[in-house]
């Protein structure tokens, strides 16, 4: 997936900046910066629509809400980057989507793109390769690094204490569960995963056996299902079993 995005900022050093955390998240594409608002306008204005325009507030000749105005249409969603949180209501009024306060880090930059883009967007469709469905999770311990978390990658999700752990097919990643209350719940909502502990979440597509209440999936994780959660899954094995249809000699 490219999340196609343009930067409009008279600060040189604050577009330096979301250039810098945009090389680490690869699925936001910047292909276009201003630093000079009616430059933006004029560009903008003829130009192909784009996912996220990133604008600064305080500029010269023309304020980011009088610009936002003016480009709204351009844009699926408006992201407003100021220092200022006296702005909030204006930004409010021309629709902007996400407000980031400067100095903003990665982490919160990533935090913006998954609210935009939420996991569990799509729950109507199946998980295949061709969907785009991913998120960002800062990794604890480390400064400002972050890893991708592709869904149909995803095996499991254990909340361990405060932390939460992502099993995917590829590694196992650690976070803080403070960062990712919204979209664990998300996940436990969407039809592709199933809870199977009060603090254990599973895909669905990474089921290899089920023997009594102990589960096998990829990789060779497994886990055990709780005794509150074990009607719940039994029905989904119900649901999901080919039933042998009944003989002419079969007494029902």
């Amino acid at each position: 997936m490219s999340i196609s995005c343009i930067a409009i900022d008279d600060d040189p050093h604050s577009l330096e900046s979301l250039m810098t955390y945009m090389e680490k998240l690869p699925d936001l594409n910047l292909i276009q910066t201003f630093t000079e608002p009616l430059q933006a306008l004029s560009q903008i204005s003829v130009s192909d629509p784009v996912d996220i325009i990133f604008m600064d507030v305080e500029m010269p000749s023309l304020s980011g809400i009088e610009l936002a105005g003016l480009l709204r249409q351009k844009t699926k969603y408006l992201v407003f980057t100021t220092a200022h949180t006296r702005y909030a209501i204006d930004a409010f009024k021309v629709q902007a989507d996400a407000y980031l306060l400067k100095p903003y880090s990665i982490i919160h930059l990533a935090k913006t793109i998954n609210n935009l883009y939420p996991t569990g967007t799509r729950a109507k469709h199946p998980f295949s390769i061709l969907d785009d469905h991913f998120f960002y999770i800062p990794l604890k311990g480390e400064n400002n690094d972050l890893v991708r978390i592709d869904l149909n990658e995803l095996i499991a999700i254990e909340e361990i204490g405060e932390d939460i752990q992502f099993t995917t097919t590829k590694n196992a990643f650690l976070s803080s569960k403070y960062n990712f209350v919204k979209t664990l719940k998300i996940l436990k909502e969407n039809p592709s995963f199933i809870q199977i502990t009060p603090h254990v979440v599973i895909a669905k597509q990474h089921i290899k056996s089920v023997l009594d209440n102990k589960i096998l999936l990829s990789c060779e994780t497994s886990f055990t299902v709780s005794d509150t959660y074990i009607a719940l899954f039994a029905k989904f094995i119900k649901n999901n079993s080919l039933q042998e249809k009944p003989g002419p000699d079969t007494i029902t």
